[in-house]
């Protein structure tokens, strides 16, 4: 008997097996595992049935509710009772059939797509016992029965049958044409006009129990029972199945079954997971909790379309994947660091990690990574020369065999180590700060010598077939060095860097490619033209390998094959001097998870096509010449799942188009869309959308297939959907033709009545523009009289102001002749006092009399008046309109002071002294009743 199956390191070790010994080696099959914790799913973690519906969906019977699952997203569907939901059975219609706790019913999608659940318990009910549990459901000729220990309810033509059983019964299966049921000590009965029949009697169920009924080849039926193994009935007797199990099986505990289309039997049990069997009985592997599931024990099993396994677990949902290895498994290595170099020697893998030199032991598959006592620190290189394994160290370099690592050299930093083509014996080794030279002696490489005149960071170096040494700086530039025949000293070297052809000094690298010397600069290739001495661009590479030959590093693997690795991929290619073939190309999208270590990435080759990839946290095995099974992603598109449109106010209208055309009113142009991709890998999906018209490429891709597109203007659009794996394989797209419907005030109608109203705005404008040239001639015509009127007035102003300039200058006439005239009768009066009698007084008389005359000549008022009336308008009619009481002299005095003069300058034209003249406008204050605080220039400037 094998045994019990599953450690740790299974998986590695399978693997192993298949990378290292393709040939003459039997390996269990060790699928992929995917784990469904609670958390991801959303509901209980027990499940106990699973189903894989005609939709291309599963279903899960969860402790909540049905989980629905699109390989995508979960949904937890609960009951209305919210019991407990013990299994689950999808029928051809789409149907799905759930039961439990005293509760059976039916799920079914409406037109939007989304699942309501349907109680069949208001027909039978009444029938339940207290405690009625239903734990199976089939069907058999449209017909669905469910199974409780002692009863079957069948649901048929809208009604239900319940058939009472003759003992305990824990399981229920459709076998053929039959529904068969193990009856405890009793045998298998079936049903026939709705009543038990034995079916199978026989001592073997004695004091066993029973746990699945299957259909075997040539018509027999397998019994699996719980704690007895696996028996098969020929219609005649029963014998045991694989009896070298039957011990395991009993340890174990059987408890579900299940059979595969392809005729695998999947046994799942209570202690150790699932167990997979051949359509023969050939053992093929067995999966538990070492070698990935989440729980051992197994309460429901089924496979989907693509024969992936489901496993509902006591905790938790684990998806076993059926694909064959794709050529790209990781293995996480705890505690050991980040792996710089690996190697293969005397059957063991040694990883050279930032901690040190790791090694195990690969024809044991129960051993684990052990560090080499010595190698503690950062190891740069491994590298099998001949019978050596040799490890470039951070403090030196060590020669490794039988799990033992001695230094042979203390030069620090041994990078990069290569042979001399032309003297097998003689090695090259650049470090942090010199070039080393190690000789082969018996068998054994041993440290020679440094190399003098040359001193630098070298990160990799060459020989080519010169002779000469090509030295790649950690950051900056290449040297070419010449050394003497002894290899002891420089005897000359040139620096390419940012002046040479590369045109730069950085990212340069120098590595060997069919025996010619090539450069990298993460742009294109370069090559050495020996002939001319010189570095050209190597065209042919270049040309070839398309956008491969920005790589950055190259490893030359067996038989013209070469690793290239570059910032968007690595790549496997194989190189003649008249061909370049790329094998396999791994996106670095494929190594998100599992980063390499940036700017010192490395590959061991194994083989041709096989190598181990240095990570981060581990490594990776690569199989170029595994076909990618995901790439059957090619041949399925993703699936419409729901569908939303919102209004302005965020409000949702649910619905499923019916076709791949939908037609949406612009109320409603906010569309919200949920895909699916149900074609079920351990691999992660990505998604991408495209609505054309809109969008101008692909959107960027998201692990969400929920796609939004909001305020959508009228027209019509193609909505494509996409899934793409890690490897950049695309799917068939999914096709939408969206119409958004014109909003009402661009209907046909509405349209009408637009012109409708056009018409009636041309004539409107027509008529409103007869009128508005109606207006803009009266406007015109009015302006011009305005002009007129302008003009006119300006002459009026022109001679107002003139006038204006008469009156002052007349008043200024007069002011200056009344002070002459006042002066001369001063000085007539002084003349008069001197002389006396002297001065006879019918002179004086006759000379004052004329001067006072000439004082107040009313001719000088007359012309006074006159001018100032045209330059103030109607201003002594108005005055004497509104203060009838006022004398000539009084208006005089009106005038004087609109003209703003001053009591001084009025009391001349008066004729009166300055006093006079203040008493004067004392007594006008008076006649125009003003109060003590008004002024009189005030009111007089109003008029």
């Amino acid at each position: 008997m094998l045994g019990k199956i599953g450690t740790q390191t299974v998986l590695t070790f399978m693997l192993l097996i298949h990378l290292l010994a393709p040939t003459g080696i039997a390996a269990n099959r060790v699928p992929g595992i995917k784990n469904f914790g609670k958390t991801a799913y959303g509901a209980a973690s027990q499940n106990w049935g699973v189903a894989a519906g005609k939709d291309d969906l599963m279903y899960f019977a969860n402790h909540n509710g049905l989980l629905e699952f699109d390989g995508t997203n979960w949904q937890l569907h609960r009951l209305p009772n919210e019991t407990i939901i013990r299994a689950v059975f999808t029928e051809n219609d789409s149907i799905i059939y759930t039961s439990g706790y005293r509760e059976m019913g039916f799920w079914k999608r409406d037109n939007t797509g989304r699942l309501f659940y349907n109680s069949l318990n208001p027909k039978i009910q009444h029938l339940f016992s207290k405690n009625e549990e239903f734990w199976n459901i089939t069907s058999l000729r449209n017909e669905i029965y469910f199974h409780s220990f002692n009863r079957l309810f069948i649901y048929k033509h809208d009604t239900i049958v319940p058939v009472d059983l003759p003992g305990f019964t824990n399981t229920m299966h459709r076998v053929g044409n039959q529904i068969l049921i193990a009856v405890k000590d009793q045998g298998i009965f079936t049903i026939e006009n709705d009543q038990p029949k034995l079916y199978i009697s026989d001592p073997f169920f004695k004091d066993k129990t029973i746990r699945f009924l299957l259909p075997y080849k040539d018509n027999q039926l397998m019994i699996g029972t719980a704690s007895h193994g696996i028996a098969v009935w020929d219609g005649q007797t029963i014998r045991e199945w694989n009896p070298e199990w039957t011990a395991y099986f009993a340890e174990n505990e059987l408890n579900r079954a299940h059979l595969s289309k392809n005729g695998e039997l999947i046994l799942g049990t209570i202690v150790d997971g699932i167990m997979i069997f051949d359509r023969h009985g050939k053992f093929l592997s067995q999966v538990g909790v070492s070698t990935g599931l989440q729980n051992n024990t197994v309460l429901g099993i089924a496979t989907d379309p693509f024969n992936n396994i489901w496993l509902a677990l006591d905790s938790g949902i684990d998806f076993v994947s059926s694909a064959p290895p794709t050529g790209l498994v990781f293995e996480t290595i705890p505690n050991i660091g980040a792996v710089y170099s690996a190697a293969i020697y005397q059957k063991k893998l040694y990883l050279g990690t930032n901690q040190g030199l790791f090694e195990k032991d690969l024809s044991d598959s129960t051993t684990t990574y052990r560090m080499l006592p010595g190698t503690q620190g950062q190891i740069w290189d491994c590298r099998v020369i001949g019978n050596q394994l040799l490890a470039g160290h951070n403090a030196g370099t060590f020669s490794v065999s039988n799990g033992e690592a001695i230094q042979i050299s203390r030069n620090s930093g041994g990078f990069a180590i290569r042979q001399d083509a032309k003297n097998g014996d003689r090695l090259i080794q650049c470090t942090y700060s010199n070039l080393v030279t190690y000789t082969k002696e018996n068998g054994k490489i041993g440290c020679s010598h440094l190399i003098n005149g040359f001193y630098d960071l070298i990160r990799f170096v060459e020989i080519d077939h010169l002779g000469n040494i090509w030295a790649s700086h950690m950051h900056r530039g290449i040297y070419q060095l010449q050394l003497d025949d002894e290899w002891e000293n420089v005897i000359h070297q040139k620096y390419y860097g940012e002046g040479s052809v590369f045109g730069k000094d950085h990212s340069l690298h120098v590595f060997k490619v069919e025996n010619r010397i090539v450069f990298t600069t993460e742009e294109k290739l370069f090559t050495y033209d020996d002939l001319n001495d010189t570095i050209i661009p190597y065209t042919l590479l270049n040309d070839r390998l398309g956008k491969n030959a920005a790589c950055h590093r190259i490893i030359e693997a067996p038989n013209h094959h070469y690793w290239l690795i570059s910032s968007e991929s690595i790549v496997l290619c194989r190189i003649t001097a008249s061909k370049v073939e790329i094998i396999q190309s791994y996106p670095n999208t494929v190594f998100s998870n599992h980063a390499l270590v940036d700017g010192f990435e490395n590959i061991y080759p194994v083989s041709e096509t096989r190598a181990i990839l240095c990570l981060e946290d581990g490594i990776a095995w690569l199989d170029a010449a595994a076909r990618d099974s995901v790439q059957t992603i090619r041949y399925h598109s993703p699936q419409l799942r729901e569908l939303q449109l919102f209004d302005n106010r965020n409000e949702p209208t649910f619905l499923m188009p019916k076709n791949k055309y939908l037609k949406v009113d612009y109320g409603k142009n906010n569309i919200q869309l949920r895909c699916s991709f149900p074609h079920f890998t351990d691999a992660p999906i990505f998604y991408q959308a495209w609505l054309k018209g809109i969008d101008a490429e692909w959107s960027p891709k998201t692990e969400s297939p929920v796609f939004r597109f909001d305020r959508l203007p009228a027209g019509t659009y193609e909505l494509q959907v996409k899934a793409v794996d890690l490897w950049n394989n695309e799917s068939q797209p999914y096709l939408l033709t969206l119409e958004i419907l014109p909003p009402w005030y661009q209907t046909r109608l509405v349209r009408f009545g637009y012109l409708v109203l056009l018409v009636i705005l041309i004539l409107g404008v027509r008529a409103l523009g007869i009128r508005q040239t109606q207006r803009k001639e009266q406007a015109e015509h009015e302006k011009r009289e305005q002009e007129l009127i302008r003009l006119r007035n300006e002459k009026l102003n022109a001679e107002i102001a003139h006038k204006s300039r008469e009156l002052a200058n007349s008043t200024m006439s007069i002011l200056k002749k009344n002070e002459f005239l006042l002066d001369l009768k001063r000085i007539v009066a002084e003349q008069k006092e001197q002389l006396g009698s002297r001065y006879p007084d019918k002179y004086y008389l006759h000379l004052t009399d004329k001067i006072e005359q000439n004082i107040s000549s009313h001719d000088d008022w007359q012309l006074f008046e006159t001018n100032f009336e045209q330059a103030h308008e109607q201003f002594l009619k108005k005055i004497k309109d509104d203060y009838p009481d006022l004398t000539g002299k009084d208006l005089r005095l009106c005038a004087y002071l609109r003209m703003n003069l001053s009591s001084k300058e009025i009391a001349p034209l008066l004729g009166i002294s300055v006093r006079g003249v203040e008493n004067h406008r004392y007594r006008l204050r008076r006649k125009m009743g003003m109060e003590h605080d008004d002024t009189l220039i005030d009111l007089i400037l109003k008029y």
